[in-house]
């Protein structure tokens, strides 16, 4: 049958105007108070945007001063010149689906709130790490990097090239003398600061480095709005930590494999991890297929990757997904959590040296467009197959069926 529901698809008649408008609302609560890296860009919201495909972001320049004295006979004075410049932002879809079943939805509705501990918890987490991964991968694309160590490129970061805190004097310096907004300061008495997103690693080593200028966030809290995620700062440097800059096995590579077959979601977990827990699906395969496991040890992590994009695992690959490893077989790697997206034969299996990415802005550093807000869409339930002639139904299923029929 052509277009045809997913098997498990959301199975709701329908969603009112008003609960769609709640539901939005939800999402971008949700996105506004868990969010890392999506505060510090300007959000531009162009509902037209949605018939043209772009967006357009303008800014308007600050004036240059002209101090040369003027005359008392010069009946005119030239006006301050007013100037901008603008982006212009490719509109592109970005969506997800989460699937339960009638009965589920009506048993959240009787003990949750209907979807609303959906949205809040899995939709809106979805939505976030979403917005955020976009956002870093922005970040990331700045053409003027630094790297640790003597490295000249991400991918030749070595495990011994690591931050050094004195970068972030270099730093300061380099947005201060580019008048970076935020950072410069225009009064006297004002105190230009700047904040650095990264990992807990790298501040655990600013925080425990031989005279550390390290200041407890709970210790100026009082008087500064915290950011999510704020630890501390150094040196009036505000570090906000996000465990989502830690970029697995981005750097050099340590050993790499293939996959010998194609794999599904829901494959590759061990059925017992760490004693304690049980994971995945009874009827799941519990490994994943390898052309040669050399190199790859219990306790490592591994990158699962597009082959067509090349042998170095890249932030923006949004296939891609990191699992441990807790069991090592011939030509089997078993790992801790099931694949939760397809992978196709060939794709890479890469271990490598973590990258820690520390990003430093004095304000919004990036601009992402809203051509639509997001939306919950529950989509229409498939129609019932028919039943026998026999029209015996028991009391409970005849009482079920009615709520199925009239929710």
């Amino acid at each position: 049958m052509p277009n045809a529901l997913e098997s498990g698809m959301i199975n709701s008649a329908s969603l009112p105007t008003g609960q769609r408008m709640y539901y939005e609302q939800m999402l971008l609560d949700t996105l506004r108070t868990k969010s890392i890296l999506t505060p510090f860009c300007v959000m531009k919201e162009d509902f037209k945007a949605r018939d043209t495909g772009q967006l357009v972001y303008t800014e308007v320049l600050d004036t240059e001063p002209n101090w040369n004295p003027g005359s008392e006979t010069q009946p005119w004075l030239s006006g301050a010149y007013l100037d901008s410049r603008s982006l212009t932002i490719g509109l592109e879809i970005h969506n997800d689906v989460i699937k339960i079943s009638e009965y589920n939805e009506l048993v959240n509705f009787w003990n949750n709130g209907d979807l609303t501990s959906l949205v809040q918890g899995k939709l809106g987490q979805n939505m976030i790490a979403h917005l955020d991964h976009l956002a870093l991968n922005a970040f990331l694309s700045h053409p003027n990097k630094q790297y640790g160590g003597d490295a000249v490129s991400r991918a030749a970061l070595a495990s011994g090239d690591i931050f050094e805190v004195d970068m972030t004097e270099t730093i300061r310096l380099q947005l201060e003398e580019n008048e970076v907004p935020g950072v410069a300061s225009v009064n006297p008495d004002d105190v230009g600061a700047i904040v650095c997103v990264t990992t807990a690693s790298v501040i655990h080593d600013i925080r425990t480095a031989p005279g550390t200028k390290w200041i407890e966030a709970q210790n100026y809290a009082g008087t500064t709005r915290r950011f999510t995620g704020e630890m501390g700062s150094w040196n009036g440097v505000r570090f906000v930590k996000t465990q989502r800059n830690k970029l697995r096995n981005h750097g050099a590579v340590a050993h790499q494999t293939t996959l010998t077959a194609p794999t599904v979601p829901g494959q590759g977990a061990a059925a017992t991890v760490d004693v304690v827990w049980s994971v995945g699906q009874s009827s799941s395969t519990r490994y994943i297929p390898v052309t040669s496991e050399t190199g790859f040890t219990v306790g490592k992590y591994i990158t699962i990757h597009s082959a067509p994009l090349g042998t170095t695992v890249l932030e923006t690959d949004g296939t891609q997904e990191t699992r441990r490893i807790v069991a090592v077989a011939a030509g089997k790697l078993t790992l801790d959590k099931p694949l939760l997206k397809s992978h196709a034969s060939g794709d890479y299996v890469t271990n490598g040296v973590d990258v820690h990415a520390s990003i430093f802005m004095g304000g919004p550093g990036v601009v992402y467009g809203v051509g639509e807000r997001p939306h919950p869409f529950p989509l229409p339930s498939p129609r019932r197959p028919p039943r026998a002639k026999s029209n015996k139904y028991s009391l409970t299923e005849r009482a079920f069926y009615g709520i199925l029929k009239h929710q």
